[in-house]
């Protein structure tokens, strides 16, 4: 029997409460309009924390507690042993629980989450403690990953990594709009751009899984890659010799915290590379090439299966 079978087993009241979560976005709003389920319902949305964790608390019977989540106050219901929020995609326990984004489990220090290859606190019951997370302006899930839009970037997440995309007007309309058949009022006022940014992926892995300090070595990590042939440290840059041919020059960056690969002759998938070691993870994000499309099917994917063994290949 899966988690969620078991939660379903326990009370169906719950899993469908947790069913909402997963299927109405969520806008972010310091203000509870008072709006009915039936109007929310219809709406398509929810209209804040507050707003959600109302409606859940009715359906399911669960008991409103103050915590703290995404930089913010958050409200975290509670009833017996399960814990269920906004955002919160799965019910938790002290086992943890698959959600379509993660793994989350529950302990005395609150919701942990385990998402782009590393886990952190994603609830915390106690609100004298520092808050985790970050703000967002709408957030959702998919059959697969969490949505999240911030500050004009979408963010795309799952287990294994995360995607970040400009959060332009037309990648918006599609996924939610056309796709979900959801009423554009949604997208009212979202901070959304139409400039080009920077497609960036991070993937993430536990620090004490990479030995010694073999990260460290830039040239290393290139001559690791499957479209690299030989990687040779030339003073402050590194020429890679690729598969098929061809020569790429990347100048390397080096501190305290990691190293950062900029292309600067040559074609790469990636124009620029950085490894960081921080908050006991090692975190390795790259800019992609702007003829990249990471959002055409199966490229998010790929790159970040790619990215991962990279990754690995570090430690």
């Amino acid at each position: 029997m899966t988690g969620a079978d078991r939660q379903r087993a326990v009370d169906p009241r719950i899993d469908r409460a947790v069913t909402l979560i997963r299927r109405l976005p969520l806008r972010w709003s310091d203000i509870d309009g008072s709006s009915t389920e039936e109007s929310v319902l219809a709406r398509g949305w929810f209209s804040g924390a507050t707003e959600c964790a109302r409606i859940l608390a009715t359906k399911a019977r669960l008991e409103i507690l103050e915590g703290g989540g995404f930089g913010a106050s958050w409200p975290i219901l509670r009833g017996e042993v399960w814990t269920v929020a906004p955002a919160l995609p799965v019910a938790v326990s002290g086992e943890t629980a698959i959600g379509v984004d993660g793994e989350y489990r529950g302990d005395a220090t609150g919701v942990w989450r385990e998402a782009g290859g590393a886990e952190r606190l994603f609830l915390n019951p106690d609100i004298s403690q520092p808050t985790p997370g970050r703000p967002f302006d709408l957030l959702w899930f998919g059959d697969f990953e969490r949505f999240a839009v911030r500050d004009g970037t979408l963010e795309i997440e799952d287990l294994f990594g995360v995607l970040r995309v400009p959060a332009n007007p037309q990648l918006l309309d599609h996924l939610l709009v056309r796709s979900r058949r959801l009423d554009g009022e949604a997208l009212a006022g979202l901070p959304m751009i139409d400039r080009d940014r920077p497609q960036t992926i991070e993937v993430r892995r536990p620090a004490d899984l990479s030995h010694a300090d073999r990260w460290r070595d830039a040239s290393n990590f290139l001559a690791s890659r499957a479209n690299i042939e030989s990687a040779t440290p030339r003073g402050a840059a590194v020429e890679a010799r690729m598969v098929g041919g061809g020569t790429a020059i990347f100048e390397c960056d080096e501190d305290e915290d990691g190293w950062r690969l900029t292309l600067r002759k040559g074609k790469d998938v990636f124009s620029e590379i950085r490894v960081g070691h921080r908050a006991g993870s090692l975190s390795l994000c790259a800019t992609l090439d702007d003829e990249i499309d990471a959002m055409a099917p199966g490229m998010r994917g790929r790159l970040i299966f790619d990215l991962r063994a990279d990754l690995v290949s570090l430690g």
